[in-house]
């Protein structure tokens, strides 16, 4: 498979990711939200690839490429809810934005401040 091929699928399964998550407004809110603004002081630099994406979450996506910030906030709502592993979060965003000197931080980082899910019964 090639890469823009592969881009191609990342876009189309972030883009699905937030139309699902789209349309419930603030009942939707599980605490996403307030995840993301803790990771965008917590990760400073929260940088991917080329994307500064800690600037991107408190000014609106400024600061990151539109496709590239739009993946990040789709892939986010899926590691945050359980959707993907921290595993395939790591891969298909490094695959999509890009590497960078600071994607491990970043993604160390993000996990690092998921919230603790109840063990199941």
């Amino acid at each position: 498979m090639t890469r823009s091929a592969i881009k191609c699928i990342l876009a189309a399964l972030a883009l699905a990711t937030l139309a699902a998550c789209g349309g419930g407004g603030a009942a939707r809110d599980d605490g996403y939200n307030a995840f993301l603004e803790e990771i965008a002081s917590a990760c400073k630099p929260l940088i991917i690839g080329d994307d500064n994406m800690g600037q991107a979450i408190v000014f609106n996506g400024l600061g990151a490429t539109q496709e590239h910030y739009n993946s990040f906030l789709g892939q986010t709502s899926a590691l945050y809810r359980g959707g993907i592993t921290p595993e395939i979060y790591r891969g298909s965003l490094t695959s999509f934005v890009g590497s960078g000197t600071y994607n491990a931080h970043s993604f160390d980082c993000i996990v690092a401040h998921l919230p603790v899910k109840p063990a199941a019964k």
